[in-house]
């Protein structure tokens, strides 16, 4: 299952997690966008594993309109696809 995930965490563009944030009434700053850009390609392993850290990397470095509108998606596409995750 690693290797799907992985697969598509490489096809992943900053326009992809734009579009998604938008359509999801997401506004991303630059800033913001770099640091999903990097978690999501970098660390999503720990996204999965060490939500705790991330949750609290993200909580002091997005705004916290954004923070709020975020964990709540993360955690129904958490629930959605857990079957798939473990």
């Amino acid at each position: 299952m690693n290797s799907l995930i992985k697969q598509y965490i490489n096809k992943i563009t900053i326009n992809n997690i734009n579009d998604f944030a938008i359509k999801n009434n997401i506004i991303l700053s630059k800033k913001e966008l770099d640091i999903f850009y990097d978690i999501i390609k970098n660390h999503y392993e720990n996204i999965l594993s060490n939500e705790k850290d991330i949750k609290n990397y993200l909580k002091q470095n997005i705004t916290k309109e954004n923070y709020e509108k975020v964990i709540p998606l993360y955690e129904s596409y958490k629930e959605k696809y857990s079957n798939y995750l473990m």
